[in-house]
């Protein structure tokens, strides 16, 4: 782009150049000019030639690309890796991680895998490092690895380019590791991001070529390197969706693609599959395998200790859940390694608690383990411990208050109250008022001495005469403004510099200018008809020879459209965009973009002060021409510009994420809640492996560490937490359909921004399901429920069980929409093989019960709900299990039979027992299966027409009252709901509105106000 605005400023000159030598010496002159150009001309195309991107020479192209192969392989296997986390999982020896082929329903077609009519299944199935091996045996070199969260699969990608560069074969590619994370599919293709990362992680790579990017490219044309992309999952999914696009687009490019499992579930809801690739799914680790491990690991003093927990794992199930991944595996080795620790504390954890108490214990012990190890980046700054403790436990805090895994430095200003920024920006505003005006102020009194209309020097003496007036006012305009507009949610993104001018630029520009100026042209010709040219413009018109036969007012009105048209063409072809986002630049660290955003604020500061000036100069011009001044003297004047573009620019560009950024961490560092150097500290803490790090983010390594962290914070509570307490509160006393939206809300964003396997988000769900289903709002959770992804099945190498054959034939029929006598029979059978396998599921129970009530028998339909909800409670079933759909469509037939009370009852219940989550329990079958019940219930039932007959007896009711406003208890708690509604979201009222709320509903929880809530049409506070 700069080589070709290069070019044209060139052409430009020679151009102009020629026809003014021309007009005014002679040809000789031109020919000197010419030869000038040409050799301008000629410089260029040496330097085209090179710089250019081309191919190697075809006669030694073999040779170049197997030494560029050798070179990039003798660079991976010398690269220092992350040897902290490779120590706790590859020492002794490396954990026994296997995999098998993955279902059919995530593959594509065999034939299209083995590149052949004839090609048939492989058995991909392998454990520890015989991955290269798995992907030698797939004739596409298309991989993808799944897995659940901690299951290792960024650890074997890794291990995969080590074992290859240990033992290198020259004919085969050599295999790359790559963050995918870093790839955004809009600013640059495949091949072109593959080189570039390439190129800057391995520097050394080519050294000596002139053009290194050429010989990258030349190997990835000729297939010597396969690209392994790690983290596919950490992408925001539109950005996923676009990547699995541009891949199906390259059905012939190898690679190999690491991702979680729920992940690449969720994108085929609404995706297509990797065309040509294998798919393999990691498997758990079995007890006996992590027992062997971890008595060979433990070291010398705590041999004895692990040794009884591993002898603990086979008979406790719970111990072995937990301890069935690599990162908790790794994690336990931290925690308990140190002196005057004991494994054996994990034990009545595992009895008394479960898993997640064990999982919570080996979290909290490999933080404080990790903090005080000394391994990490060499050069880092430490930080002490405990202080450091603190500090991720303010971090963690912060993300769970925006319901995000991931922290981004433009996020930190959100930490900050919203009243503190009022208060800023009304500071900032009258400081930059204040370097505005100041300068101003002389420059306009010497303007008012040398203008000779009475009126504009008065004018000009009452604008300098009252600065303070003007601070004040500015002050209070952006400070009412700032508290007026909605605050960004996770804070203003990032900008960065680009360049946009250039050649296509400047011909847009000059279509632009020609047709603005013929416009400006056309519209100021009356103007200066009817009052007249300025007196000394004319003058300098008369000096143009091509102008001298047009009258007065034609020369000024050309004169107008040719100014403008020069403005617009030197303006397109030099435009710089100094407001390109950059929250998805691809940059190697977070502090690229932090760069970036500085870069462009301090870039803006010379141009806006360039165009301030400009302005004021054009502005006195205009004064000058009409006569209504004289030029004063210019140095005041360029001290105006310069102060009013300073100011401009404190106001405008002060706001922006660079400006927030460091007055947020300047606070925080205040208040000990965060260090001054905080990208300095997360890179400590990414090096003692608490952290990773991609696409201009920071993530802890496992969710539940992050929820650990927070947990009992009061910061923790805030966004999601708070509304889901106060859509309980809401639901406790009868407001269903306003608390389901609530949960609803709460649970699509957790489950898009966190994922289903985080507690907050099942249980933000199993509630929305509850309330749902007494509010009878089947169409908004069918919705709900059709976000989610489905259930995995075995694979190909295990067979089918019955009941997994029985489900597969129920979503069958109800994706077919079959008649309910037919969906209540395969749910009958699905029971019962439910029942011979040993394990009973409510939620089958939940969709029996649903089934009959469509079939008409509600009596069959309420019986099952009240057995389902009594065996629950009384503990025949699961005591940790709960049942939702059951216990909510109850109450809503609780509520036809005119027993308002008693249906809030099974509500608030069932609500408070959903907060207990089950131990190791798959959420995914249950959503199906809610979905399933869901999309009966949405299909036979008609909410058009409920809706319609609830505002007709609101009518009714309005007509019976006469139209009087009534307000009662019930109306003054809605009122005041509805202001902690508003404000449940607030960073610093949010948890006042939540207290708040909690006496209202003491209110609205009488007898007789519950009897009128389940019976309104709507509350006042909503606009149904």
């Amino acid at each position: 782009m700069w080589k070709w605005s290069l070019v044209t400023v060139v052409t430009l000159l020679g151009a102009g150049g020629t026809a003014w030598v021309w007009l005014r010496y002679d040809f000789e002159k031109v020919n000197w000019l010419w030869g000038v150009v040409a050799g301008v001309i000629a410089v260029y195309v040496v330097v085209d030639q090179l710089f250019a991107d081309r191919e190697v020479a075809p006669p030694t192209a073999w040779a170049h690309r197997r030494a560029a192969a050798d070179e990039l392989a003798e660079l991976i296997r010398r690269e220092p890796t992350d040897q902290g986390l490779l120590r706790a999982i590859d020492e002794p020896y490396p954990l026994p991680v296997a995999w098998r082929t993955a279902p059919d329903r995530l593959l594509p077609s065999w034939r299209s895998i083995g590149r052949s009519a004839e090609a048939g299944p492989i058995d991909l199935a392998g454990r520890d490092g015989a991955l290269w091996e798995c992907y030698r045996a797939v004739p596409s070199g298309r991989l993808l690895v799944l897995g659940p969260p901690g299951s290792g699969k960024s650890i074997i990608a890794l291990r995969l380019v080590r074992e290859f560069a240990a033992r290198r074969d020259p004919e085969v590619p050599v295999p790359v590791l790559l963050p995918v994370d870093s790839w955004d599919p809009g600013a640059e293709g495949f091949h072109d991001w593959l080189v570039d990362r390439i190129t800057r992680r391995y520097p050394s790579l080519a050294a000596g070529h002139p053009r290194r990017a050429a010989v990258v490219r030349d190997l990835l044309v000729a297939d010597l390197v396969v690209p392994v992309l790690d983290g596919l999952d950490e992408l925001p999914d539109d950005r996923l969706s676009a990547c699995l696009a541009e891949l199906n687009e390259l059905p012939t490019q190898r690679f190999v693609l690491t991702c979680r499992s729920a992940v690449y579930e969720k994108y085929l809801i609404q995706g297509e599959r990797l065309r040509a690739t294998a798919v393999v799914t990691l498997a758990p680790l079995t007890a006996a395998q992590v027992g062997r491990y971890l008595r060979d690991a433990a070291p010398l003093h705590q041999v004895t200790n692990w040794s009884t927990v591993a002898d603990r794992l086979d008979a406790d199930a719970e111990l072995a859940a937990a301890l069935s991944t690599p990162l908790l595996v790794a994690l336990a080795r931290t925690a308990f390694d140190q002196p005057g620790t004991d494994p054996r504390d994990l034990l009545p954890l595992a009895a008394e608690r479960g898993r997640r108490s064990v999982e919570d214990e080996v979290l909290s012990r490999a933080v404080d383990a990790a903090l005080r190890s000394r391994r990490g980046g060499q050069g880092l700054r430490r930080w002490e411990p405990d202080r450091s403790r603190d500090y991720l436990t303010q971090l963690a805090s912060h993300l769970e208050s925006l319901d995000t895994r991931e922290f981004r430095w433009w996020q930190l200003a959100v930490a900050l109250p919203r009243p503190f920024w009022v208060a800023f920006d009304g500071l900032r505003a009258a400081l930059a008022a204040w370097i505005a005006l100041s300068p101003v102020r002389d420059a306009l009194g010497a303007l008012a001495a040398v203008t000779g209309h009475a009126q504009v020097r008065d004018l000009l003496h009452g604008v300098a005469a009252q600065p303070a007036v003007l601070v004040l006012l500015a002050a209070l305009a952006a400070a009412l403004r700032s508290a007026l507009r909605d605050d960004p949610q996770h804070g203003v993104p990032p900008v960065r510099p680009v360049f946009t001018g250039g050649l296509r630029a400047l011909l847009e520009g000059l279509v632009g200018g020609l047709v603005g100026g013929a416009l400006w042209g056309v519209l100021t010709w009356p103007l200066f008809v009817a009052i007249g040219p300025p007196p000394r413009l004319v003058p300098l018109l008369g000096t143009v020879p091509a102008l001298a036969h047009w009258s007065v007012p034609t020369q000024c009105a050309v004169a107008v459209g040719a100014g403008w048209c020069v403005f617009t063409v030197v303006r397109s072809a030099l435009r710089v965009d100094l407001s390109a986002p950059a929250a998805e630049l691809s940059a190697l660290s977070p502090a690229g973009t932090l760069r970036a955003d500085r870069a462009a604020t301090l870039a803006a500061l010379p141009l806006t002060a360039a165009r301030a000036v400009a302005l004021w100069f054009a502005g006195l011009a205009a004064l000058w021409l009409a006569g209504l001044s004289d030029f004063p003297q210019p140095v005041a004047q360029v001290y105006a510009g310069l102060g009013l573009g300073l100011g401009w620019w404190l106001y405008r560009r002060g706001g922006g994420a660079w400006f927030r950024f460091g007055v947020a961490r300047f606070v925080l560092a205040a208040r000990n809640q965060l260090p001054y150097p905080l990208l300095a500290f997360l890179d400590h803490v990414e090096a003692v492996g608490l952290l990773r790090r991609g696409a201009g983010a920071y993530r802890f390594r496992h969710g539940r560490l992050q929820a650990r962290l927070a947990a009992g914070s009061v910061a923790g509570r805030r966004g999601s937490r708070l509304r889901e307490e106060f859509a309980v509160e809401l639901a406790g006393a009868g407001y269903w359909p306003e608390a389901f939206r609530m949960l609803a809300a709460v649970a699509g964003t957790r489950a898009a921004n966190v994922g289903l396997d985080d507690d907050r988000t099942a249980v933000a769900l199993r509630r929305a399901v509850l309330v749902g289903a007494a509010a009878g709002h089947w169409s908004e959770l069918a919705d709900l429920l059709a976000q989610l992804p489905a259930p995995p099945s075995p694979g190909d190498a295990a067979a089918p069980t019955p009941v997994v054959e029985q489900r597969r034939l129920l979503a069958d029929l109800v994706g077919r929409d079959a008649p309910v006598r037919d969906l209540l029979a395969a749910a009958d059978e699905l029971a019962a093989r439910e029942e011979r396998s040993g394990r009973r599921d409510p939620a089958t129970v939940e969709l029996q019960a649903v089934l009959r009530y469509a079939a008409g028998d509600v009596a069959a339909a309420r019986e099952a709900c009240e057995r389902l909800v009594a065996s629950v409670r009384s503990a025949d079933v699961d005591a940790q299990w709960s049942a939702p759909l059951a216990a909510g469509l109850l109450a809503g037939l609780v509520v036809t039979d005119g027993r308002p009370t008693e249906a809030v009852a099974i509500c608030r219940y069932d609500l408070a027992l959903a907060d207990v989550l089950p131990a190791g329990t798959d959420l995914l079958p249950l959503v199906e299966t809610w979905r399933w019940s869901v999309a009966v219930l949405r299909r036979v039932t008609d909410e058009a027409a409920e809706t319609l007959r609830r505002i007709r007896l609101a009518a009714h009711a309005e007509r019976e009252r006469g139209n009087r406003p009534v307000l009662t208890r019930r109306e003054f708690a809605e009122i005041g709901l509805q202001g902690c509604h508003r404000a449940i979201g607030h960073p610093m009222f949010g948890p006042l509105a939540l207290g708040a709320a909690y006496r209202l509903v003491t209110v609205l929880q009488a007898p007789d106000i519950v009897a009128l809530t389940l019976h309104r049409p709507a509350p006042m506070w909503h606009d149904a």
